[in-house]
């Protein structure tokens, strides 16, 4: 099972499960967290339209636009800039290629 509803469902409904492993109970945790989390930012990006949602028989699947918030294009041009003062070629290759990538996502 890969689900993560099943998955919960299942340690739900054997409690036993959960007080004998509770190193795979905490894990199970962390990725339902997780789960959560992703589908938080996924509904916000959606309701902002910077998602698109399709459901094919009975699963949605949330995708998230190639466009970049603010702050990320804000990290990428502070990135770039300091790969520009490096005076090797593998800095100035990534500074380029930061720079394209920006002007692409425009």
């Amino acid at each position: 099972m890969t689900d993560i509803v099943e998955r919960l469902t299942k340690w739900r409904d054997d409690v036993e499960d959960l007080r004998s492993e509770p190193e795979s109970a905490a894990l199970l945790m962390a990725e339902a967290a997780l789960q959560i989390s992703m589908l938080r930012i996924a509904l916000s990006r959606l309701a902002e339209q910077d998602a698109t949602l399709s459901v094919c028989d009975g699963s949605v699947t949330v995708t998230l636009d190639a466009t970049l918030t603010d702050e990320e294009r804000e990290a990428i041009e502070f990135k770039a800039a300091h790969c520009v003062t490096v005076a090797d070629q593998m800095h100035q290759r990534c500074a380029v290629t930061l720079l394209a990538l920006l002007e692409r996502t425009k």
